[in-house]
Order: C-alpha cells, then structure tokens, then sequence
C-alpha cells in the first residue's frame, strides 16, 4: 500500500501540501515536513515536464511521497507521473463517468486499463506497482457535481478531490477562497457520494482552519498549505515588521526623496 492507502486502512485522514513552484530544493524542504504526500501541481502551478523528476526526486530525499496534479485529463501525462515515481495522479475537470473511466485506466495495466508498460523507477513489480497507485479525478464543474455519484462509480477511481474556488465559479459563488453557502453543499454532496462508494474523498485545503473544517465535514484527504503560500505570509509578515521599524527607527528632521 502507498502512504494514502495506508492511513485510509488505518482509518485516518491523510494530509498533504501543495508544490506550486518548479524548485526541488523547496520540494525537498516540503517533503521533510512529516506530512503523508506532497503534491506537485503541474495544472496551475509552474512545474512543467523537465521540473517533473527532479521535484518527485526532491520529495523522495525529504521523506516524504509525490503526489502529482496533471494538467489535463491526458493518458500519457498520467503514464509519465507514474513511470517517474508519483504515488499517485489528480486529474483535473473530471465532468462525466467515461471522463473518470478515461482517467482511472491510464492508471491500469491491461487487462484493467490501457497503462503502458514503463518501469522508469519506483519499480517493484507489475502487481505492486498497480495496487499501490491512487487515482483521485477532480470534482470542479456543475456537470461534475451532477454526475458524482456515476463518477464515484466508476472502477479504478480509488477517490474524488473537490476544487472549492473552481467548483464555486461554476456554482455561480463568484471567486472566493471559501465560499460557504452553495460550495459546502457541493463538498458535502462530494464527500456524500464517496462514502457510498467506499472511495476517498478529498478536498483542497486552502489554510490549516479551512482544512480542519474539511475534515469535520468528512473529508478524508486535504491540503493544509503550499510553497508559494508559506513565502509569501512569510514575507507579509516580515514587511509589516519593516513598516513598524520605519515608524518606530525613524530620525527627526531627515526626509526621503525620490
């Protein structure tokens, strides 16, 4: 089992955090962070192909498992992330069942899919190699939603991964990091239709609190942070310091020009 099958059989949540940047020695950092995976986000984070190995590697050394968010729905992006040693894929804008069918059998090898035959590393044997990949097809779309529960259905979809702020646009919520209202009942239709269907229901956290409040609402696997958004409340702090200094260091009778 991978470390997100591990603490489903152990009946706890798994938690992760989002590589948003292309910098492996901030993937390495994340990685020793003690939390189950790190995900790599090659859809709107700005890892591309050539970023790929190196970051999975990076985790890899941190201690930790790469999980990696494929830009589209695309078999042979899928393929590549698990040749190079991802645990797992999400696959982003998953609408229908033949779309989460497409998904979940890139990550199959024949007979229950159509994934090719690639042992790049990571490799310890064609069973184990399957069994220990998580599929989880993103829930992010008002046709997604409607279809959650055929989605949920679908054989080699080991979970669904809700979207909040995209499921919210297409919800009408506007662009907000928490909705509320319309978007906690889409999470909780997601979450709903998972527990059916014994799958994993995941959602992205976007803050400690938010996750936590995920979690009590029956998630099972959440984001609590990620790179880009530890620096940059690192540096909102720093400034505010900055900006005390300026006031409080500041010499009578000196001006600044331009």
């Amino acid at each position: 089992m991978n470390v997100i099958q591990q603490a489903m059989a152990e009946g706890r949540p798994s938690v992760g955090l989002w590589a948003a940047g292309p910098s492996a020695a901030s993937a390495e950092i994340l990685g020793r962070s003690g939390l189950d995976w790190i995900l790599v986000d090659m859809q709107h984070g700005s890892a591309n192909a050539a970023d790929l190995l190196p970051l999975i590697q990076a985790i890899e050394l941190g201690g930790s498992h790469a999980l990696v968010r494929v830009p589209a729905n695309d078999a042979s992006l899928i393929m590549r992330a698990l040749d190079l040693g991802a645990i797992g894929v999400i696959v982003p804008m998953v609408s229908t069942a033949a779309q989460a069918r497409a998904a979940a059998e890139a990550t199959r090898y024949p007979p229950a899919g159509n994934r090719s035959f690639g042992p790049i590393r990571n490799f310890y044997g064609l069973d184990r190699a399957e069994a220990s990949t998580t599929c989880l097809v993103m829930i992010e779309t008002a046709e997604g939603l409607a279809n959650v529960d055929e989605i949920a259905a679908t054989p080699g979809v080991d979970g669904l991964f809700v979207g909040p702020v995209d499921l919210g646009l297409a919800l009408g919520a506007g662009l907000r990091l928490t909705a509320g209202g319309v978007v906690d009942e889409a999470i909780s239709q997601v979450v709903e239709a998972a527990t059916r269907h014994g799958i994993i229901a995941g959602v992205a956290g976007l803050s400690p609190e938010h996750a936590e409040s995920l979690l009590s609402a029956g998630a099972r696997l959440v984001t609590v942070g990620s790179d880009l958004g530890y620096v940059t409340k690192g540096l909102a702090g720093d400034r505010e310091r900055a900006e005390q200094w300026a006031a409080r260091f500041a010499r009578p009778g000196t001006t600044t020009s331009g």
